[in-house]
């Protein structure tokens, strides 16, 4: 392992998040943050971009990327970024490293879960009684851009930006970007990235205009499409989405969700005046009919009932139109692993309650910025199902599995079977480790667990709509933050740098 090109690649993404960060500085001075929220985010500024540019004076000429160096750039890469992304909370807000590191690393994977609630945890031992909606902007503003970055991919802007990661790029590109099938849209690396960069910042000013003629102040509308387009869920209001008790914006969010949740290369291609990939798309259909099924499921469970909504406001013996609103939205901010919330789900039907666990594990779709499994695994694992019952039938039989007209390798069909196999034995192992680490509750352990593999944020029991993580021990925190980030860069990219062969 060379680990001085290691460092040499992890300090030039430091300073993709150094310069990001700076960007809340004009932010906290605009809304009227005081001096020492702006002095504070100076500092933080100033010592990531001084570690990255000793980290790149300390590594010159490093060498050449090899496979074991790109696995190893783009785990400690998040982690880095997660680490130095964390100083405003830990400086401005002053909550405990774990705490600020929870949070950050939450936001980077687009998980969503917070341990912000109206009980600040100091690092001096005291508590200040503070909601979300009452921290500085500027911290607000990068809690938000953390989302943005992560969403499609920190080291993904690297290398539409950065020209010194060109070497290697193949490597890193796969060893970030999610999904199991490979969507690269250019020979060369930097223009695919660029590309799917392009795509996602016009779709996020696109909501973000959208919400603003709704109403939404500018600071929440653009703050709430970072948590959107980035699949991540953090909300600038305590009681996340549904404090705004619109529809309008309701529906504008669950929209650009589920947007989010396809993959990115069919919006390429649909703005380049061929919309028709979306049919032809044999993932997006599957997509289609799960979201639709899901959303008519839960919404008959809601019929005649009472449905509260996360800001308190009641609505009673909900009728269909009603029902459809919470549900729809509900449903796809869980498929899209988003975890934004308009409604306590843990007073919903146990029905309701666990079809949106089971949702948890599909997640979005490859290429998407959403997290679980991905739609187009899942397929492959029905198909796969299939084919066996088939040739109980015919032993003799030869029997492909297709996807998107094209016949899968072996190795391929492999992959996803062995994948979605270790995806459900790490989930079995944090559900065990957090119950260990004293959550001796088996609902909120096991919802806790997924919700953090697969990025969602919210799940249910004592980490449902409603709650946060803040109550959980540092030991539980942390378990959690190797899960976000596992399940951020699917699996392998982490669970290899735990091989000895890797340093050989």
């Amino acid at each position: 392992m060379n680990w001085r090109l290691v460092l040499r690649a992890v300090s030039a993404l430091l300073i993709v998040i150094g310069v990001a960060m700076a960007t809340a500085i004009p932010v906290a001075w605009h809304m009227g943050d005081s001096s020492g929220v702006i002095h504070g985010l100076v500092g933080c500024v100033g010592v990531t971009l001084a570690v990255a540019a000793a980290g790149l004076l300390a590594t010159r000429g490093a060498g050449h990327f090899k496979l074991r160096e790109g696995f190893a750039i783009v785990t400690l890469g998040w982690i880095a970024a997660s680490i130095f992304g964390a100083l405003p909370f830990a400086v401005i807000s002053h909550l405990h490293w774990y705490d600020a590191f929870f949070e950050t690393m939450s936001g980077f994977t687009t998980t969503g879960a917070s341990v912000l609630d109206n009980t600040l945890r100091l690092a001096n031992g005291e508590t200040l009684h503070s909601g979300i909606a009452d921290l500085p902007y500027g911290v607000l503003y990068w809690r938000s851009m953390t989302h943005w970055l992560g969403g499609m991919g920190i080291v993904v802007l690297s290398l539409a930006i950065l020209p010194s990661l060109g070497l290697g790029a193949q490597l890193l590109y796969r060893a970030e970007v999610p999904g199991p099938l490979d969507d690269q849209l250019t020979p060369r690396i930097a223009d695919s990235a660029k590309i799917l960069w392009g795509v996602y910042v016009l779709l996020s000013v696109a909501e973000t205009v959208l919400l603003r003629v709704g109403g939404m102040p500018l600071f929440d509308a653009w703050c709430h499409t970072c948590g959107t387009m980035a699949t991540g869920g953090f909300s600038t209001q305590q009681s996340s989405v549904g404090s705004y008790d619109s529809v309008y914006i309701d529906v504008v969010i669950a929209l650009f969700m589920f947007l989010a949740g396809a993959n990115f290369v069919l919006h390429f291609r649909a703005l380049r005046g061929k919309p028709i990939t979306y049919v032809r798309d044999e993932e997006f259909r599957f997509y289609c009919l799960v979201t639709v099924a899901a959303t008519l499921m839960v919404t008959v469970g809601l019929l005649g009932r009472d449905i509260v909504s996360t800001c308190g406001t009641r609505y009673e013996a909900a009728g269909f139109g009603t029902s459809l609103r919470f549900a729809f939205f509900q449903v796809v901010s869980i498929l899209t692993t988003t975890g934004f919330c308009t409604a306590d789900s843990d007073l919903w039907p146990a029905g309701c309650g666990m079809l949106l666990i089971c949702l948890m594990f599909i997640g979005g779709c490859a290429g998407s910025t959403g997290g679980g499994m991905k739609h187009s695994r899942v397929l492959v694992v029905l198909k796969q199902v299939l084919s066996e019952l088939q040739r109980c039938v015919f032993p003799r039989s030869v029997l492909n599995i297709r996807l998107n007209r094209q016949r899968l390798p072996g190795d391929a069909v492999h992959k996803v079977m062995a994948f979605f196999c270790l995806f459900v034995g790490m989930y079995v192992f944090f559900t065990l480790a957090i119950s260990v680490l004293g959550v001796d509750d088996i609902v909120t352990a096991s919802s806790a667990s997924i919700a953090a593999l697969g990025n969602i944020g919210p799940g249910l029991g004592r980490v449902g709509a409603t709650c946060t993580y803040a109550w959980m021990s540092p030991s539980a925190k942390m378990l959690l933050s190797l899960a976000m980030l596992m399940g951020r860069l699917e699996l392998y990219t982490v669970l290899v740098l735990i091989v000895p062969e890797a340093y050989k």
